[in-house]
């Protein structure tokens, strides 16, 4: 499900009870990749409150979600008036920018195990799920790479006990073993998301 697309003006910002909304680029000649994820702890849209530019990138469900609904010309007027809220919007926003430099030089650098093992995490924490309806050539997709090296390293990490994945599913099993195949990338990127909403000084 999609629920806005690269270039245009989206109407409404949602706030994620539950799920993954992956944000997507696609590119002119053909192709797209992932640029970045939110789950429960964020909204998706709320990058229109910074400047009249257009989305860039599409907003996709990734794991099936529950979400707050509010116009983001309502959002905008509050976003003014409300300073607490402002705050809380721009550390989500600090937190979305932390990790689409991070996976950026990722995407650049590191090896597709590890890359694999990252995003994996990353959905996990975003989701609350150990489970989740992942398929290869959907992965492959989303980490800009081939069906076949997702199936290679999918397999070295599921004889390895760190996650299951039958018929479209992937589980994981050992958190703490994933994230050591995983590149520091993981690391800086969780390090965001967990210092988000601290109780704001007196």
């Amino acid at each position: 499900m999609q629920l806005y697309e690269q270039g245009e003006a989206p109407a409404h910002v949602y706030f994620l009870c539950t799920g993954v909304v992956s944000l997507e680029v696609a590119m002119a000649e053909g192709g797209s990749a992932e640029v970045g994820l939110t789950g429960h702890e964020g909204a998706v849209g709320v990058m229109q409150l910074l400047g009249p530019n257009p989305a860039p990138s599409q907003a996709c469900v990734l794991v099936q979600a529950t979400a707050l609904r509010i116009r983001l010309d309502d959002l905008r007027a509050i976003f003014v008036t409300s300073e607490e809220l402002r705050g809380r919007i721009l550390e989500f926003v600090q937190e979305q920018n932390v990790a689409l430099e991070q996976v950026a030089a990722c995407n650049k650098l590191h090896e597709a195990e590890q890359r694999l093992a990252r995003w994996l995490l990353m959905c996990h924490d975003r989701s609350g799920q150990d489970t989740m309806t992942l398929t290869q050539e959907f992965i492959a997709h989303m980490l800009g790479t081939r069906r076949t090296t997702v199936t290679l390293v999918a397999g070295l990490l599921q004889e390895r006990g760190m996650i299951s994945y039958r018929r479209g599913k992937v589980t994981v099993i050992s958190p703490s073993e994933l994230e050591k195949a995983a590149c520091h990338c993981y690391r800086i990127c969780n390090n965001a998301l967990r210092s988000l909403y601290r109780p704001l000084s007196a």
